[in-house]
């Protein structure tokens, strides 16, 4: 996060999101459950398509663009 010219509230922050790719580590046995159409279809959706978030700094408004890959 960086700030923006010093005034309070404004903060500009970079964000990226990955799907993981090492193993989750537990000391307890963890139980696979399937996963359902819903899911599957939300993981396709987000593996075939790019994700861009904008806020305008005037209004405050969030602005998502989606892209096919």
């Amino acid at each position: 996060m960086n700030n923006n010219n010093g005034k309070k509230g404004e903060i500009e922050m970079n964000a990226c999101v990955l799907k993981p790719v090492m193993p989750f580590a537990t000391r307890s046995e963890l139980q696979r459950t399937p996963a359902t159409e819903d899911n599957r279809k939300m993981v396709d959706f987000m593996d075939s398509h790019n994700f861009s978030f904008d806020i305008d700094a005037e209004t405050n408004c969030l602005k998502c663009t989606v892209i096919k890959k």
